[in-house]
C-alpha cells in the first residue's frame, strides 16, 4: 500500500512540476517583455508594487526549489530503500 501511495506522489509531483514551472517561467517572461501593463495588472491584482514583482518571482523560485528538491529527495530515497531491500532479501534467500 506505500509503494501506491509513493508512486501517487511521485506522479503527482510531477505534474505540479510542470504547472509550476510554465506559470513561473511565464511570469519571469512576462517581467522582461517590452509591454509592462501586464506586470501591472497582475501585481495590482495581487496587492503588491509593480517594482516588486520580480523579487517575489525569485522568492517562489528559490523556496519551490527547496520544498520539491527536499521531496523529491525523500522520493528517491524512498526508490533506493525498496531496491536494497529487495537486493538484502535476494541475497539472503541464496544464503544456506
Amino acid at each position: 500500500m506505500n509503494r501506491v501511495v509513493a508512486e501517487a506522489f511521485a506522479s503527482i509531483l510531477s505534474l505540479v512540476h510542470l504547472v509550476v514551472i510554465l506559470g513561473l517561467g511565464g511570469l519571469t517572461i512576462l517581467y522582461f517583455a517590452d509591454d509592462k501593463r501586464q506586470v501591472a495588472q497582475i501585481s495590482h491584482m495581487i496587492g503588491i508594487n509593480p517594482e516588486l514583482f520580480i523579487l517575489i518571482i525569485i522568492a517562489i523560485w528559490i523556496s519551490y526549489v527547496l520544498v520539491m528538491g527536499f521531496l523529491a529527495t525523500i522520493i528517491a530515497m524512498n526508490e533506493n530503500l525498496e531496491r536494497l531491500n529487495k537486493t538484502v532479501q535476494e541475497l539472503a534467500g541464496k544464503l544456506p
